[in-house]
């Protein structure tokens, strides 16, 4: 009868559902800076009887949802909603670029929608069925710089919360419980002296950086286990300027966050050394860390029956034609793979890092993925194409519905809550936790512009020592106290 309900329910919002994924791929944001998507969801929540509250914990693009029916479980459900730099392309199964600073490359403009539909779904079914209960719609920015789970769990955002559900676009259509990579991100400023390119008395930020990243190539063989990747940013314009502000952003991934941690700092320590030893002051700025997700079986078994109601995406031969031509472009040469079933994943270790992997540690959290083609790249073109374009939805649409029965079931049945929690505590098995490291605090809730300019400036330096704001362990951000 419940489930029965869900359906009626999440039907009645499908349409709904898929304009939204329209309106925030028209108006792709970059992490921090998503006050548009931000204000579509928080309105479309609130015309279904959801309350409010924007900007929450001082995060301006951050918002919290509450449906409160009654006593039992709180569920929060988890949305995302930025977007990737320059990544723009149309939803044109070619390379198409449009003229805007953002694609959504990574599928976030279904995330959001997918997820907050399900929680419109689920509360109206439940208060039909008189369950009692909260679901709370969490909307988390700044993903792509696995960032924004990270501030919000510092200050307090997800608490109260009983266990917490959200999705994602991979390459499989199925529940999730099993780990992924936890991360660590920051930049390293090096800092030289602006002046003309024939200029030999030059104190050159840029050869600084260069010989950092030779020096990183060989630290990496030492640290083979741990992936580093990195981009130059900073002034940089033309051959005749010597630049006087060149920065390595990077990212590093391990199954285990201390060995992240570590070689994240073994990264820092190099760069400074190389900074000194060319006379460049420097900066490093961090940005955060987080752990890898903690599977919870009894979520993912929760989720995967539901998915098993709904049945796999339901694709037509024009969306199928379609997604063929998107991947001959992507990989040409290569006949399209495409998962058309539905499996319970829990073994082996994904390839990829979520900031919600630090907050599963706390509370129990459930995944559920949906399928694109294997030819076409996260992260690429053609994943902003197709999650623009009619055929890219169905697999979303199916995690909508799968999250939105699962929500209602763990309502309707307060022990498979329970079962949650116990898991995760076996699971953690005693250990202490200490808490994530977040920067960029400053930056990221007054001026984001700042920091997709590369001109942001928070953290430790050769000139202040660190007392402008650095990464923090504890319970401050920037010296100001955080609601725990």
């Amino acid at each position: 009868m419940q489930t029965s309900l869900v359906r009626t329910a999440w039907r009645a919002v499908r349409e709904e559902i898929e304009r939204h994924y329209g309106v925030l791929w028209n108006s792709p944001e970059l992490p921090c800076m998503e006050y548009g998507a931000a204000k579509a969801l928080c309105a479309w929540l609130e015309g279904h009887g959801f309350s409010v509250e924007r900007g929450v914990n001082g995060i301006p693009t951050a918002f919290i949802a509450r449906k409160y029916l009654g006593p039992g479980p709180c569920i929060g459900i988890l949305a995302e909603y930025d977007a990737l730099p320059g990544l723009a392309n149309a939803c044109s199964a070619q390379r198409a670029p449009l003229p805007q600073e953002a694609g959504h490359a990574c599928g976030h403009n279904q995330i959001g929608p997918t997820n907050a539909g399900a929680a419109i779904a689920a509360a109206d079914a439940a208060q039909r069925a008189g369950l009692g209960g909260e679901i709370r719609v969490i909307g988390c920015p700044a993903e792509e710089i696995l960032w924004g789970k990270v501030a919000l769990f510092h200050t307090g955002a997800f608490a109260g919360c009983d266990a917490l559900l959200t999705s994602h676009g991979d390459y499989q259509n199925g529940a999730i419980s099993r780990p992924c990579q936890s991360a660590a991100t920051g930049e390293f400023v090096f800092l030289g002296e602006s002046s003309h390119g024939g200029f030999n008395g030059k104190i050159n930020a840029l050869e600084g950086a260069e010989d950092a990243i030779v020096a990183l190539r060989e630290l990496g063989r030492r640290y083979a286990d741990t992936p580093l990747k990195h981009v130059i940013r900073g002034n940089m314009h033309m051959a005749g300027v010597v630049p006087d502000d060149v920065r390595l952003y990077f990212t590093l991934r391990h199954p285990d966050v201390a060995r992240a941690q570590e070689v994240y700092d073994a990264v820092i320590d190099l760069c400074r050394s190389v900074a000194e030893r060319a006379g460049l002051a420097w900066r490093h700025l961090p940005i955060a860390s987080c752990r890898g997700y903690l599977p919870n079986a009894a979520l993912g078994q929760v989720l995967f029956d539901g998915l098993r109601t709904v049945g796999p995406p339901r694709w037509d031969d024009a969306d199928l034609a379609w997604m063929e031509s998107l991947s001959t472009a992507c990989a040409p040469g290569q006949a399209m793979q495409l998962d058309r079933g539905l499996a319970l994943y829990d073994e082996g270790q994904d390839y990829f890092c979520q900031d919600d992997g630090e907050v599963s540690w706390r509370i129990p959290l459930g995944r559920v993925n949906w399928a694109f083609p294997q030819q076409v790249p996260i992260h690429h073109w053609g994943w902003t194409a197709l999650t623009g374009h009619q055929a890219g939805r169905a697999g979303a649409l199916m995690a909508s519905e799968a999250l939105a029965i699962a929500c209602v079931r763990l309502l309707a049945q307060p022990a498979l809550v329970a079962q949650a929690k116990d898991e995760l505590t076996r699971r953690v098995g005693g250990r202490e936790l200490s808490p994530p490291r977040l920067g960029a605090w400053l930056t990221l809730t007054g001026n984001p512009r700042s920091f997709w300019d590369a001109t942001w400036t928070e953290g430790e330096s050769s000139a202040d020592g660190g007392a402008a704001g650095s990464a923090i362990d504890g319970a401050t951000i920037s010296g100001t106290a955080i609601n725990k």
